[in-house]
């Protein structure tokens, strides 16, 4: 097992997983407020668990990989994303994700300048093995080129192996 079988695998895992529209999400028995998305693949499984405070619109997550049953990488992600912001947040990682490109886990900066919102995504450390930052969703004020923060994660990861 090496690192490239498991980005492989976390590529294709997302393309299937949150950011698509109509993927079902199921609620864990145990963990109240919280959902997930499996994806199994042969010898390889992703879950990608996650909760949202309903009162705050916070919300915090985990991604994980196990290959034979073993885990060998996360990321963890957290912050507050208003629900009119998750169709951009969805769009941005569907476009990364779709290019196989890693870039922190999470998306490829964008923006929609005539809506005038705007995904970022600050990478720290940018390596599958380890990385970290923060993405978030700056909405630029009608008639004005200043925009705005209305929603953030912070992330990191790394490889267990």
């Amino acid at each position: 097992m090496d690192i490239a079988q498991i980005q492989s695998f976390f590529f294709k895992a997302m393309q299937t997983g949150y950011a698509v529209e109509g993927i079902a999400k199921t609620k864990v028995a145990d963990m109240p407020r919280y959902k997930e998305i499996r994806y199994e693949d042969g010898d390889f499984l992703l879950v990608d668990r996650w909760c949202v405070n309903s009162d705050s619109e916070k919300s915090a997550g985990t991604t994980t990989i196990w290959y034979q049953g073993k885990p060998v990488w996360f990321m963890s992600y957290g912050g507050i994303y208003p629900e009119r912001l998750i169709p951009a947040l969805k769009h941005a990682l569907r476009r990364t994700y779709s290019k196989a490109l890693f870039n922190g886990g999470r998306g490829e900066s964008l923006g929609d300048f005539e809506a005038g919102v705007f995904y970022v995504n600050h990478v720290e450390t940018n390596d599958f093995s380890q990385f970290r930052g923060r993405e978030e969703i700056i909405v630029r004020s009608p008639g004005t080129c200043i925009g705005e923060s209305r929603g953030y994660h912070d992330y990191w990861g790394m490889s267990l192996l």
